[in-house]
């Protein structure tokens, strides 16, 4: 059995679908804090795949357990920081107990503390994700600002918002002490923004296509037109940027979406094509293996032959589950 994919983006609605405890202080879907422990987990759990809308921030006292986003693999166990990127599909499984905190909080709350630093969350080469092992100190520093943190969100004060985003950023900036450089290494701010904007209407082409509000796969110039600049120029700004063209930004993300349904879900390859704008079945399979040396009936029988059955619970129930998790 496979997680069961779901349309769920925010957050109290996955918690609820997952039968767990929707605690009352949690108030709005653009930040929330829980105890992973006080979750009531039975060990081994699996989560349904999901495509939140926000960042998920873990900080992991104990346990151990496996993340999947989109087509990358994350293992976490005691002091470990992992955080990802929104929109993108996500499921997780443990095998131990977690302690620790899970923080979520979206774009909007973001920006609406920190107006000009969305740009500057600590994501290298915009993986979709960052995971850390800590020696016991530095650890310890994300375990007392969680705890403030947690303290804050559980309280009736009227400001607490405002007193959590400061501590928030805190977090942040110890994350961005682990990184070599500041998100693609880009130094001039009117190129840095442009690329910012670019990457986020990649992200919503894409939860557009996956939603089936579109059908159309942006390109140079349809991305040109939405930041009002020619193609020449736009073109010119991403490469020197970033070092990759728009076509392999693009490209990039459209083969992580498509290996991540191959492998972690069952739906037919086909609508999968239709899923991403492909009207030309064999020009799919033409372009997937182009860019991946293999087709996509391969890698989704690859992936399902590595298979070995093992329990987990699943929204209550013993389910059966690839031994990788």
């Amino acid at each position: 059995m496979k997680p069961e994919l779901t349309s769920l983006k925010k957050f109290r609605d996955i918690l609820a679908f997952m039968n767990l405890p929707v605690f009352s202080y949690i108030d709005n879907d653009d930040f929330a804090i829980i105890k992973l422990h006080d979750m009531g987990l039975k060990m081994p759990y699996l989560t349904p795949i999901y495509r939140p809308d926000y960042y998920t921030l873990t900080i992991i006292q104990g346990g151990k357990g496996t993340f999947v986003v989109g087509d990358h693999i994350y293992e976490l166990g005691p002091q470990h920081v992992f955080m990802k990127q929104p929109d993108l599909y996500f499921s997780s499984g443990w095998t131990e107990s977690p302690v620790g905190y899970s923080i979520s909080f979206t774009r909007v709350f973001f920006e609406k503390y920190f107006p000009d630093g969305i740009g500057d969350l600590p994501f290298k080469n915009n993986a979709n994700a960052l995971n850390y092992y800590l020696i016991k100190s530095d650890f310890s520093q994300f375990e007392e600002i969680c705890s403030e943190i947690y303290s804050e969100a559980t309280s009736v004060s009227n400001c607490k918002y405002e007193l959590i985003s400061n501590l928030l950023i805190n977090i942040l900036l110890l994350i961005q002490q682990h990184q070599s450089s500041t998100i693609l290494g880009i130094q001039d701010e009117k190129n840095a923004a442009i690329v910012t904007s670019f990457l986020k209407n990649i992200d919503q082409n894409f939860n557009m296509l996956v939603s089936g509000e579109t059908t159309t796969l942006l390109r140079t110039k349809e991305h040109a037109k939405l930041l009002n600049l020619t193609e020449t120029y736009f073109s010119k700004v991403i490469s020197k940027a970033s070092g990759k063209t728009i076509n392999q930004w693009i490209n990039d993300r459209l083969i992580d979406e498509i290996n991540y349904l191959l492998k972690n879900t069952n739906k037919p390859i086909p609508e999968i094509s239709e899923m991403f704008a492909f009207s030309d079945p064999k020009y799919f399979y033409k372009f997937f293996k182009k860019n991946t040396k293999n087709t996509p009936s391969s890698v989704r029988k690859e992936f399902n032959s590595a298979d070995r059955d093992r329990a987990h619970v699943y929204r209550g129930d013993v389910v059966n589950i690839r031994a990788t998790w």
